[in-house]
């Protein structure tokens, strides 16, 4: 009994000292502070980030969102994927976004229409609103524009992806209700803008 009470004494000892020792090591009790003053998703959003890391080893996939191309049988890829564009601008045109550039790159020495791969960035913005967010940060220029891009995958496959946007919107400090009402505006066009022109939904 008494080498009971002495071991799990001793575990007590260690578990306390190791806790003091990562308070002082890494100042847990600024991060604590620090860490409520957070917006209230931030946490779940990067823990959501971070179980697909480990998931699957690429930080990629933790910040991007996909959706597969829907190819009709009646139609070819280079058929679907141009309804695709124009789906996708119809919707862009709806919340305010303008397409401000594009980019068809080759794959193995070879474009799409040249029997490549295809892959294609698209970008759009509301310049009105990113002035609005450059004001509050210069660092959101890293953002801007907001792209959509196709990857066709070896199977021939074509997938869209475009950002999270998640940790961008809740993943620091609360944004001001008029910045967070602009942030949700393009977070909703720009994945509604993904989600109809990979499922060829036409307006």
């Amino acid at each position: 009994m008494n080498f009971l009470k002495n071991l799990f004494s001793l575990i007590g000892f260690i578990v306390i000292a190791a806790t003091i020792f990562a308070f002082a090591k890494f100042d847990l009790g600024t991060r604590a502070v620090q860490v409520t003053q957070l917006d209230a998703q931030a946490l779940p959003e990067y823990m959501k980030m971070f179980d697909k890391v480990l998931e699957t080893g690429d930080p990629a996939k933790g910040m991007i969102r996909k959706k597969q191309l829907v190819i009709p049988e009646d139609m070819t890829k280079e058929e679907a994927f141009e309804l695709s564009l124009e789906i996708m601008d119809e919707v862009a045109a709806q919340y305010g976004l303008a397409m401000v550039d594009q980019k068809t790159m080759p794959r193995e020495g070879k474009l799409f229409r040249d029997g490549g791969k295809l892959t294609h960035i698209r970008s759009y913005c509301s310049p009105t609103i990113a002035d609005k967010f450059l004001t509050h940060s210069g660092e959101f220029i890293g953002f801007m524009p907001c792209r959509i891009g196709f990857v066709e995958n070896d199977k021939g496959e074509i997938w869209v992806y475009t950002m999270s946007m998640e940790l961008m919107i809740n993943g620091g400090y609360p944004l001001s209700p008029e910045l967070l009402a602009l942030a949700n505006e393009v977070r909703t066009g720009m994945y509604a803008m993904m989600e109809k022109a990979a499922a060829l939904e036409e307006l």
